[in-house]
């Protein structure tokens, strides 16, 4: 109910219009996460803003896979000491699942704390908070059979993520996903055709990119497959383009291949994490495949769909790498001509198997090997996107900033995730969300600057 000072009665409470500041860290999945977050909030009365000092609820939804991400964190959190004594502030996501007492109890101004399966909970915790109730914390698991959720969608653009399994079984020993995330549970088949269905023609969705910790596992439990829910998503009228991550080499399958052969709207970009290019050190980070399986995958993947193009992750200084494991690495980058990487220091997680093990590296050789890595990997790229000068790309537009010289350009993605930037026609055009042809002009690591051939509009034409 709403009253005539815009308030929304909820229980015994009037919520009034207020402001929300959200900072998110971390994987996609996060960001998923957030916007979730945020349609509750909704209901609360509540709108998003960025800037912080004149938020009423500051919330900060957290990422437990790197130390950066960690410590960004918890740099911010110190810095709340500065807000007005009203604001109330809570955290969320994967440090709240694993730390969430112990940051209650650590941070004067933490008012509560939430892990990864409450979510959808975060309502009523708000609503807790108001009421007068201060320094709790809910991190329990859904111990449902079931997984169903309804996506949500808060942003106004074409682009939409979907959730289509949680949590993770494979227990590699420097991740902490399984103790922040939780056992794997897929939605069902049908169930994520039909969210995406009403996606596109009630939300004007084009593209969809569809989320796991480990995408390649959705529904095993079920007899289903990622395979056979492309090929049905690929039917749908209006959807134009399909992505998904993140993969694990040991359960891409033949008929995955098959549809990146097959499906015609599936991006023409695989991100399949190797995490080292040393067999013993893969060994060691218990990932059930060698480098031989996984160079043979790439192989397969290429000769289906030959626009392909592969990006990986790659842990650098793993415990007690030696120089020859290093190397092994340096050689699977010749090897494997990746279009980008993701590529981190190793730093252990508590509880974590990894962690406990007697490490002899030093921070000054993970950080040498790193750079390493990253010098090559560049020299790489660059070289392979060299090959795109000349050539025509479809992107889907999605901002506009100024470059280094102040100079106006608009940015989007190419189906295969390489950025292109590019100048309007005319200073008052306006390409927001609209498909266009774009001809590459030049190219270099990291990104490409191209000239409008075509302007589709915001629907894409053949």
């Amino acid at each position: 109910m709403t009253t005539e000072n815009n308030s929304i009665k909820v229980g015994e409470l009037d919520f009034p219009p207020r402001k929300v500041w959200m900072k998110t860290y971390g994987c996609q999945m996060n960001y998923h996460d957030s916007e979730r977050i945020m349609s509750h909030l909704i209901n609360l009365n509540f709108t998003q803003t960025e800037n912080q000092q004149e938020a009423d609820l500051v919330l900060f939804n957290t990422c437990a896979v790197r130390d950066l991400a960690n410590q960004k964190f918890y740099s911010h959190m110190g810095e709340t000491n500065h807000l007005r004594k009203e604001v109330i502030v809570a955290a969320g996501g994967c440090i709240a699942q694993t730390e969430g007492k112990e940051l209650v109890a650590k941070y004067k101004t933490l008012d509560f704390a939430f892990g990864t399966d409450v979510i959808d909970n975060i309502g009523e915790m708000v609503y807790r908070a108001y009421a007068g109730e201060r320094k709790f914390t809910v991190t329990s698991w859904d111990r449902s059979d079931n997984y169903s959720i309804e996506t949500k969608i808060t942003q106004g653009t074409p682009q939409a993520f979907v959730n289509i399994i949680k949590g993770c079984d494979k227990f590699c020993s420097y991740c902490i996903v399984p103790f922040t995330r939780g056992r794997e549970k897929s939605r069902r088949h049908a169930e994520v055709v039909t969210d995406v269905k009403r996606l596109v023609e009630y939300s004007g969705i084009q593209e969809v990119m569809l989320l796991g910790q480990n995408v390649n596992s959705f529904g095993k439990d079920n007899n289903e497959s990622l395979a056979d829910l492309i090929m049905d998503l690929d039917q749908i009228n209006g959807l134009e383009l399909l992505r998904y991550t993140t993969s694990h080499p040991y359960d891409v399958t033949d008929e995955l291949v098959s549809a990146h052969a097959s499906a015609k709207k599936l991006a023409n970009h695989l991100h399949l994490p190797v995490q080292s290019g040393s067999n013993t050190v893969l060994q060691r980070m218990l990932r059930e495949y060698t480098i031989e399986h996984y160079l043979e995958l790439l192989a397969k993947m290429r000769k289906a769909n030959p626009h392909m193009v592969i990006t990986t992750d790659i842990i650098a200084g793993f415990p007690n790498e030696t120089e020859e494991e290093h190397q092994a690495t340096m050689q699977l980058l010749e090897l494997a001509q990746y279009d980008n990487i993701f590529s981190y220091a190793y730093s252990p997680r508590k509880g974590t198997k990894s962690a406990r093990m007697n490490d002899v590296l030093t921070d000054d050789i993970r950080g040498r090997r790193l750079r390493e890595i990253m010098k090559r990997q560049l020299e790489i790229q660059e070289n392979l996107r060299k090959g795109m000068i000349g050539k025509i790309y479809r992107i889907l537009v999605s901002e506009k900033k100024p470059d280094k010289k102040g100079a106006l350009k608009w940015t989007g993605r190419t189906s295969c995730m390489r950025l292109v930037h590019f100048a309007p026609e005319t200073l008052d055009s306006d390409y927001q969300w609209h498909w266009v042809d774009v001809e590459i002009l030049s190219a270099t690591a990291l990104s490409t600057q191209g000239k409008i051939i075509k302007d589709h509009g915001k629907r894409p034409t053949l």
